[in-house]
């Protein structure tokens, strides 16, 4: 089976997708309130995460509504801790 390699971006959206479900699930948030939180419908919602593709804005509206602390936030987007 080839190797697959991910790129840095691949690798953010990934850690990114798997935070913001961890995060609905702890606060009870469905993907009904989250699309009502970035104005988009609940499919458009269940396609970025399906396809780990996200803009400025939905990282954004991520961050005002779950909250991370700074480390938190750091080590999500990939910085040193």
């Amino acid at each position: 089976m080839p190797k697959v390699y991910l790129s840095e971006q691949d690798r953010l959206n990934a850690r990114l997708t798997a935070w913001v479900y961890g995060q609905m699930k702890l606060n009870k948030v469905t993907q009904r309130d989250l699309a009502e939180e970035l104005g988009v419908s609940q499919p458009a919602v269940s396609w970025k995460l399906n396809n780990h593709s996200y803009d400025f804005t939905d990282i954004c509206c991520f961050v005002k509504m779950f909250k991370p602390d700074a480390q938190e936030l750091n080590r999500l987007l990939g910085g040193e801790v």
